[in-house]
């Protein structure tokens, strides 16, 4: 065995911090930046928040005298903490920011299982009883249905089965009707309110399937009762609600907020971000003036310069993020104008590829930019990346969008005689004679993308 030293040259891709923080707060939502930002505030005292009151100027603001001597309690907590108490971060202005969001936040809806006990309240009951109702009421899903069955309920909770069965009984008579079913038919069954001798009771009781593969003809045939009755019967059981408990999911957390406004100035639209989404930073003076200090400690010069360099960093990101953002949303406006002036149907083939050689920056750019960020426009909120959309090309030659293509499978269907729905092929053949070259299996795809049922699903009959 030899031992040899020997050299090799070789070329690697390091990404400096500075990028990598850009990238991380191009992708991030307008709601995670700001998260972010709050979160960099409270540990970074080299950072502050610009954020002028009504009627006030920003040079109404801590003297810097008093602000170094803030700093330089911060930085001395940090250095030498007292003994007996915990280290502090951040300031009393970052306890008030915190105080002020969560004083702002929106009000969560009330549950299900707290809709449910606010009613048991006005039932009366023993307090077995109510105890087993409150542990049915703990026991129901999203839908609003129970989960499992009263013999597992009553095993991990050690209240008696029977018990559990009556208290079933009592919550299913609770508001919103159709609580605590077992399953589909049954839930439909609590709504209805009827003899079980009605032609919808007997339906969802005895064809459920049926009803869900819309064979109207072979439920008439099984119940011995006229087709024109099973549609009449059928039309009243779809306006029941099969998911009762699904207006109680708290939904605020999925709340959308543009950062990106359409404004129509002439005949053209234009992009402008929604600044006041988020609040202006800035390096705090007070920390420059600690570095020009002679006297300051060299340690403490250090973790000055690293807090004020990190600020430094994040400030031009999101200065960066700004600018590509609005660069990238005005690119994507002007080319689909036809888009926010005329509606869905008229969105244009495009690629994200497309955008990156009209703004000059890499196409993962664009995909980070549009992912997550959503625009006001006169058609409603969208997401910049249901712009890009790929197509379909027409006899003339140009590309039909996929949105396009939805639309218009969307207005045929909406014309269409309801007792004889068109089938894909027949959807196809329609937009082929428009001039779109589209096979069958592609309709399909189409179509399910814009939420129509298939062909036996839509049709009506009649009597």
């Amino acid at each position: 065995m030899r031992l040899q030293i020997s050299g090799r040259l070789e070329q690697q891709q390091v990404l400096a911090p500075q990028l990598i923080l850009s990238m991380d707060i191009l992708q991030l939502g307008v709601a995670d930046l700001e998260a972010r930002i709050q979160k960099e505030f409270t540990e970074n005292p080299a950072l502050e928040l610009v954020e002028p009151t009504p009627g006030e100027e920003t040079s109404t603001e801590t003297p810097p005298d008093e602000e170094t001597r803030r700093l330089m309690e911060i930085v001395d907590r940090w250095e030498k903490p007292v003994i007996g108490e915990r280290r502090q971060v951040g300031s009393m202005e970052a306890t008030d920011a915190k105080h002020e969001a969560l004083m702002n936040t929106v009000d969560r809806p009330e549950s299900l299982e707290a809709f449910l006990l606010r009613q048991l309240l006005m039932v009366d009951l023993d307090a077995s009883a109510r105890h087993a109702c409150e542990l049915v009421c703990g026991n129901l899903d999203e839908k609003g249905w129970f989960i499992g069955t009263c013999e597992d309920l009553a095993l991990c909770s050690g209240v008696p089965a029977e018990v559990i069965e009556d208290a079933l009984q009592v919550v299913r008579q609770l508001d919103p009707p159709g609580i605590g079913a077992l399953g589909l038919a049954d839930c439909l069954l609590l709504q209805l309110g009827c003899d079980e001798n009605a032609i919808e009771y007997r339906i969802i009781a005895e064809c459920i399937d049926d009803l869900l593969d819309n064979s109207l003809p072979r439920i008439a045939q099984k119940l011995a009762v006229s087709l024109g009755d099973v549609q009449e019967a059928c039309d009243l059981i779809r306006q029941l609600d099969p998911d009762p408990g699904s207006r109680f999911v708290d939904t605020s957390r999925q709340g959308i907020v543009p950062e990106i406004t359409i404004d129509e100035v002439g005949d053209r639209f234009v992009a402008r971000l929604s600044q006041d989404q988020l609040p202006d930073l800035r390096i705090s003076p007070a920390c420059t003036a600690i570095l020009k200090e002679p006297e300051v400690k060299k340690e403490i010069a250090e973790y000055i310069r690293t807090r004020v360099e990190g600020a430094r960093w994040l400030i031009h990101a999101i200065d960066q993020r700004r600018r590509t953002l609005i660069d990238i949303a005005q690119a994507i406006v002007d080319r689909q104008q036809d888009f926010l002036r005329d509606g869905p149907s008229q969105i244009k083939a495009l690629t994200m590829q497309e955008i990156a050689d009209a703004t000059g920056v890499h196409i993962s750019t664009v995909s980070r930019s549009s992912n997550g960020k959503y625009m006001q426009t006169s058609n409603g909120v969208i997401e910049l990346r249901r712009l890009f959309t790929g197509g379909v090309a027409r006899e003339d030659g140009k590309l039909e969008s996929r949105e396009s293509i939805c639309e218009s499978i969307r207005d045929i269907v909406k014309a269409e005689d309801n007792n004889y729905p068109l089938s894909d092929t027949q959807l196809a053949n329609k937009l082929i004679h428009s001039g779109v070259k589209i096979a069958r299996r592609t309709v399909t795809k189409y179509r399910e993308r814009a939420g129509i049922p298939q062909a036996k699903l839509r049709k009506r009959y009649s009597a």
